[in-house]
């Protein structure tokens, strides 16, 4: 597998620290100079349809004292999209914080869990959304009714100003931080290449 796929024409090198050019050139001939390129196999694939109508699914686990619940939908989302910002702020204030709607909705109103948190994933072919929660089995089908409320509810009306702002700053935030690990620094120079964007997309 690894002959097969993993080669250095396909791949990515991302270097970040204190360090420059003529330091990393060494290195990395001294530790990837040998690895020889190769043919590696490309794959086409169709874009899933949508699911035409809502489904659910079950799993039963004897003996489980609560239900982990998923609601979850493919979701055709690239990084450097036109919506894609405003796609991560409507995350942001429906389940992807603390103070979210979810989380105000099912944990601070209702007392059905711990958290309710939802995640909206970019990729290259299909993301995905889901929001989910873990709950006590008694309250199963109410937590399912009230993440379709949320739901419908951020579909269908405005945002008030105030929180769109707080979702903002909340973000600014968690951007400004992330920006001291080398990790998503590197990412995000990787990010540039995978996706084509702009040399000043993250500012």
């Amino acid at each position: 597998y690894y002959e097969k796929y993993f080669r250095p024409n396909i791949g990515y090198l991302v270097i970040v620290g204190d360090i420059d050019m003529a330091e990393a050139k060494p290195l990395v001939e001294e530790y990837f100079g040998n690895w020889e390129k190769g043919n590696v196999p490309e794959f086409e694939y169709e874009t899933p349809s949508k699911p035409s109508s809502r489904k659910v699914a079950i799993g039963d686990k004897s003996g489980a004292v609560q239900t982990v619940l998923s609601v979850a939908y493919p979701v055709e989302l690239k990084l450097g999209d036109e919506d894609y910002i405003a796609a991560r702020v409507m995350n942001s204030i429906l389940g992807g914080s603390f103070g979210s709607r979810l989380m105000q909705n099912l944990r601070e109103t209702h007392g059905y869990t711990y958290g309710s948190r939802s995640s909206l994933s970019q990729d290259r072919l299909v993301g995905s959304f889901q929001a989910g929660a873990s709950v006590r089995n008694e309250v199963t089908d109410s937590a399912v009714y009230e993440i379709l409320y949320e739901l419908d509810k951020i579909a269908n009306n405005p945002v008030e100003a105030e929180e769109l702002e707080k979702a903002k700053a909340i973000m600014t935030g968690g951007f400004s931080r992330s920006l001291e690990s080398p990790q998503t620094v590197a990412r995000f120079a990787l990010n540039q290449n995978l996706y084509n964007l702009p040399d000043d997309y993250y500012e």
